[in-house]
């Protein structure tokens, strides 16, 4: 049984981290020690949960270090923090998130809820890559606030590291008088009756798996559970020389479950203690019509002669045992051509073809068997424990190599584009000097100013022909000119009507300037403000070019040079990675040559089993042919 996949990353970035993630918030009602969501405070650090959430473990990893650096998750700096350990985690990296638990869930004002969970996920973990020691450190100091079925694996995850470490005794005292939810209270004790057994106390292991064997079953996974307990329990007692009740307790293993290869090859040989040889036969050749690739069957190759054999049918054991050599030898061969196409590194390549999924992360797994003729002889080995987890070292090392590929032609792309500023950058410097040197912003500064102290003078003496227009300045100097020259005429009484007709002027002219003048202060205040904006915008520009023009080039060979700091860096780890990954493609290699090979050393011993069974057949066939005085 397993705990869904994400859910230490969303836990720990929803609830633990005070975010309200869709996730997060569609558990609230089975999470009661969720905390309330709060509201994101910066933008960068929304980013990176973004891609977290999308699994998108490496490109969050990146995000969070290179925001961190430039300073800008310091509203969420310990959540980061932490959120950052958590996908350390999940990207299978256990040293660095440790190190980030260590420092950050030791702090008293962590929830427990919080450091809890985070010590759990991380114990299971370092479990999935076999490092019991320290899985057993990380699952103890998760303490009594997980929820049951979570509280449940753990125990579980304790006791089955004791156990892979042999040490079975502390494994059946971490077990004994507990129960939790109802399938892990059966997982439990099915450990537990296994650990009794290999401590030695057979009898009462085996009343454990045979209760476990007799469980009600509702799901396929408990009854492969419950198939699995019999299995155990009967071969058990095979060893311990009870052949009646192993045969009674394999009757209640499935025909079509996974166990019941294993069952049937039993069942036989319960029967053969008894002597029952033809009873032996019917679960020894109902074998026989399945694949060679099981062990089981391998084996019921050898047990269906001697069955024949032990009934005195001799020509057809010997007939069934030369059958045998035949079927051990060619699957020998096939073996062979499997071991030359693995060497030859045409496994791996299957295996990445097969491998549809683009997710990342610590919880994948290869769901699909690549299609390839040594993939029958590896079904389990592919799909057990050791050959995943370093399948998904290959696959992440197979990720990075690819991510660095891509950055390093990105280096060339930013390397192109910095010589195509540079050299956009030498072809405007002639014409912003141009510019430049036709715009005097301080005159129009001036200029401005002068404006403005006119506006304030007219404003304050309210004058009005301050504010005339240029048609309207035009009326006054030419009123001006008019009532001086009338004036110089002295009181002619023939320029009594030019007189009063140069003072209805000019009192039509000044009726109109005083009723515009509140309109026309108010436009001149609106014009003087767009000039200070425009002025304001003239300065910036002009700022921004001349800082342009005298910092462009440093700008871009510090570009130059980060990039050509770079290339050499990614190179080395492109190196790196690439040797990393041709010694986990050698030691996958290995694991598969290794299974083939014990594959093989089992057939080569089986074959001589029947080699030396066939012999002994002749022999009793020739001593009996010579002692009735016929031939051989």
């Amino acid at each position: 049984m397993t705990v869904s996949a994400g859910r230490l990353g969303v836990w720990l970035a929803a609830a633990a981290l005070g975010f309200a993630a869709p996730a997060a918030r569609a558990q609230e009602a089975a999470d009661p020690g969720g905390l309330p969501p709060v509201a994101l405070g910066d933008l960068h650090y929304g980013d990176v949960l973004f891609h977290f959430y999308q699994g998108e473990y490496f490109d969050a990893i990146v995000r969070a270090e290179s925001y961190a650096a430039q300073g800008h998750m310091a509203p969420h700096a310990d959540d980061a923090e932490l959120l950052l350990g958590g996908m350390y985690l999940s990207f299978g990296q256990h040293a660095r998130a440790a190190e980030v638990f260590e420092r950050l869930l030791a702090r008293e004002t962590t929830p427990p809820a919080v450091r809890d969970r985070a010590w759990f996920h991380l114990g299971r973990v370092l479990y999935a890559r076999s490092y019991f020691d320290e899985a057993d450190r990380a699952l103890r100091r998760a303490g009594a606030s997980l929820p049951a079925e979570l509280d449940a694996e753990r125990r579980l995850l304790l006791a089955q590291g004791l156990m892979y470490r042999g040490r079975y005794d502390e494994a059946v005292a971490e077990l004994s008088g507990w129960s939790g939810p109802e399938a892990w209270t059966a997982y439990g004790r099915f450990n537990l009756g296994v650990a009794l057994v290999r401590a030695g106390r057979v009898d009462q292991g085996l009343a454990l798996l045979q209760s476990v064997g007799q469980m009600a079953a509702s799901s396929e996974e408990l009854k492969s559970l419950r198939d699995k307990a019999n299995v155990a329990a009967a071969y058990a007692m095979l060893q311990a020389d009870r052949p009646l009740e192993a045969r009674a307790v394999l009757e209640r293993v499935r025909l079509a479950g996974p166990q019941s290869s294993k069952a049937l090859l039993g069942a036989g040989w319960a029967d053969a203690a008894l002597e029952r040889y033809s009873e032996a036969l019917a679960p020894w050749l109902e074998l026989q019509g399945r694949g060679l690739l099981d062990a089981a069957v391998q084996e019921s190759y050898l047990a269906v002669p001697y069955a024949y054999a032990r009934l005195d049918a001799q020509g057809q054991a010997a007939e069934l045992y030369e059958r045998a050599i035949r079927a051990y030898d060619e699957e020998r061969a096939r073996l062979d051509e499997s071991i030359a196409a693995i060497r030859a590194g045409r496994m791996l390549e299957a295996v990445l073809t097969a491998d549809k999924e683009e997710g990342q992360g610590w919880f994948w797994q290869l769901a699909t068997l690549p299609d390839a003729p040594e993939s029958r002889y590896l079904y389990h080995l592919l799909a057990g424990h050791e050959f995943q987890e370093a399948l998904k070292n290959y696959r992440s090392l197979d990720f990075l190599g690819r991510n660095l590929a891509g950055w390093r032609d990105s280096l060339d792309v930013f390397a192109h584009m910095v010589d195509a500023r540079r050299r956009a950058f030498d072809a405007k410097v002639p014409a912003a000097g141009e510019v430049l040197g036709g715009v005097d912003v301080e005159a129009l500064d001036a200029r401005r100013d002068a404006l403005k102290s006119r506006l304030d003078a007219a404003l304050r003496d309210r004058d009005p022909a301050a504010l005339a227009d240029a048609d309207e300045q035009r009326l006054l100097s030419m009123l001006a000119g008019v009532e001086g020259e009338l004036a110089a005429r002295g009181d002619d009484p023939a320029l009594a009507e030019a007189r009063e007709k140069a003072r209805l002027a000019r009192g039509v002219l000044q009726w109109d300037l005083e009723r515009d003048f509140g309109l026309r202060a108010w436009h001149a205040r609106r014009s003087l403000r767009e000039l200070d904006a425009r002025l304001f915008d003239a300065r910036t520009r002009t700022r921004a070019v001349t800082q342009a023009l005298e910092g462009m080039p440093e700008r871009n060979d510090a570009f130059e040079a980060r990039i050509a700091a770079l290339a050499p860096r990614v190179a080395g780890l492109e190196q790196r990675v690439a040797a990393l990954r041709g010694r986990q493609a050698e030691y996958l290699a290995s694991l598969a040559v290794n299974e083939l090979e014990s594959q093989k050393a089992r057939l080569a011993e089986y074959s001589l089993q029947a080699r030396y069974a066939l012999a002994t057949l002749y022999d009793r066939a020739s001593a009996s042919a010579g002692g009735a005085g016929g031939a051989p």
